[in-house]
């Protein structure tokens, strides 16, 4: 499934230019035009869904734990860089709706289904995939709804190229860039799948991937190309 243009993703929003996963980068990655928003999704201790990439709140913000430990008026209280607060689902699907498409990544075991409902019930007007490194979540959106778009995270490269991708009943998937070859690439689209490539930022990588004839980009400065 070959495109003929190649989708601009903003990594955490546009990482490169504001605090990551925070709605400063959401709203930079559509300033920049975008064709989509990647944020990551974790569950809090009391059961909501917010935005941050590491188990732990130590990188990214000024406090301390993990955020299955926390509550949410425990991460409203930080700063996740220049003031700005960890933000719940629902209020980036607010800022994205109708203005870019979002990628959202399931990084909590056992809440792939839980992120499909919560962004069904929204009514999101903007296209929605939902990736992760965990394929089973994937899966368990696809028995959930058939139409969903779903993209399957793959650091490596594995034995058998594309089965990763049909196990998991995907649409598309994303490969680190320092993974994809013209062969990989290939396989995985005759299987019919997009193919997406995280993270890329400098001009000599960006060109590759795009050389490969890949689907989208994922970076942390998708004004780069």
């Amino acid at each position: 499934m070959k495109l003929e243009r190649i989708f601009r993703i903003g990594h955490r929003g546009a990482a490169g230019h504001a605090p990551e996963n925070t709605l400063a980068a959401v709203e930079k990655g559509i300033a920049l035009g975008v064709d989509f928003v990647e944020m990551d999704i974790q569950r809090t201790r009391d059961g909501n869904l917010v935005c941050i990439h590491d188990k732990f709140v130590d990188r990214t913000t000024n406090g301390t734990g993990a955020v299955r430990d926390l509550c949410l008026d425990d991460l409203r209280m930080l700063d996740a860089g220049d003031g700005q607060r960890v933000p719940t689902l629902t209020e980036v699907l607010a800022v994205v709706s109708g203005r870019a498409g979002v990628l959202l990544e399931t990084i909590s075991p056992g809440t792939g289904p839980e992120l499909l409902r919560a962004v069904t019930r929204f009514g999101i007007r903007s296209p929605v995939i939902f990736s992760s490194f965990i394929h089973s979540e994937l899966a368990a959106i696809r028995q959930i709804d058939s139409t969903a778009k779903t993209m399957a995270l793959l650091e490596g490269i594995p034995l058998n190229m594309t089965g990763f991708a049909l196990e998991a009943n995907v649409t598309h998937v994303g490969l680190s860039i320092d993974s994809i070859s013209q062969e990989y690439v290939d396989a995985l689209h005759d299987t019919g799948v997009q193919v997406f490539v995280y993270t890329v930022n400098e001009p000599y990588s960006i060109q590759m991937a795009m050389s490969l004839g890949v689907d989208g980009l994922i970076s942390d400065y998708p004004d780069r190309f």
